[in-house]
């Protein structure tokens, strides 16, 4: 009788010890510090405080060496997307005005595509024999893994009040490049996913809420929990301009002057970075 207590109490330890782990269980101590992480507000700003402020298009390119950890494979941040969208917790978007929604449906057909293939007419007979087939038509749809850029809309804004300027990130979408039928459509973005909600709109979802609970790769250390979300609000990722808020609201490669010259583009989007840098000081001068 005390032999089967005794198990009852060890099974009873190791339920509650392998629940409390968290999303990883693969360590020797309980580690809990993502899973209890809350999202931290953004200080309140006034209109009146706002001295200058510029919307900007910029994208982040899982291939480039500092944004690797971003497609880590136990959680890799399109797939964190990909699943918050289809099990709800995620609108998608059809464009950055955030004002119009995909269906989950939508969302998922949106660049499905009808692919040919060869199926055999009898599963046993001979795999070789030509008249053994038939051709049928599948639907290949997107994955995850299909994700390799994430374009990011943000708007920096000067705060004269705190005499800083301050980064904020309106809205992220994932960008494909689909290949529908042999026809090669270039870049779109997949859909566009709100960053930061109105704390006053309860029924809109955000990144954020979902990024503080998702744990990212450290490459300098196992025991110190980074996650999605500060990633993004620390700027740890690598990223380039492709477009400033204007009257044409053009990228910078559609402007005549870069359709065909791609070093020009790149030095445009360098100007851009440091008109913002030197916007920032020259205020400080007031």
């Amino acid at each position: 009788m005390k032999r089967i207590i005794i198990l009852l109490i060890l099974l009873s330890v190791s339920w509650q010890y392998s629940t409390a782990q968290g999303v990883y269980d693969d360590f020797i101590y309980t580690r809990q510090a993502v899973q209890e992480r809350k999202v931290v507000p953004w200080p309140y700003l006034r209109e009146a405080d706002v001295m200058f402020a510029k919307r900007i298009w910029r994208i982040i390119d899982t291939r480039e060496k500092q944004n690797q950890p971003m497609v880590w494979r136990k959680n890799p941040l399109s797939l964190i997307f990909y699943n918050s969208v289809l099990d709800g917790s995620l609108i998608p978007y059809k464009d950055d005005s955030l004002s119009s929604s995909y269906t989950i449906e939508e969302f998922e057909n949106y660049f499905s595509q009808k692919v040919p293939e060869k199926k055999l007419i009898d599963p046993n007979g001979d795999p070789d024999d030509p008249t053994n087939f038939y051709m049928d038509t599948v639907i290949i749809k997107l994955k995850s893994d299909d994700i390799k850029k994430f374009k990011v809309v943000e708007d920096w804004i000067f705060d004269k009040k705190e005499s800083r300027m301050y980064v904020r990130i309106i809205s992220i979408a994932p960008v494909i490049k689909p290949n529908i039928e042999g026809a090669d459509l270039g870049e779109l973005e997949w859909c566009w996913l709100k960053y930061h909600r109105d704390p006053t709109d309860e029924d809109r979802f955000d990144i954020r809420e979902i990024l503080v609970n998702k744990e990212i790769f450290n490459r300098q250390n196992d025991a110190a929990r980074v996650t999605y979300d500060d990633w993004f609000e620390q700027r740890l990722f690598s990223s380039y301009i492709v477009k400033e808020n204007n009257q044409y609201d053009l990228y910078i490669k559609q402007f005549a002057e870069f359709k065909d010259n791609g070093v020009a583009a790149i030095l445009d989007a360098d100007r851009i970075k440091q008109e913002i840098f030197e916007k920032e000081h020259d205020l400080w001068e007031y």
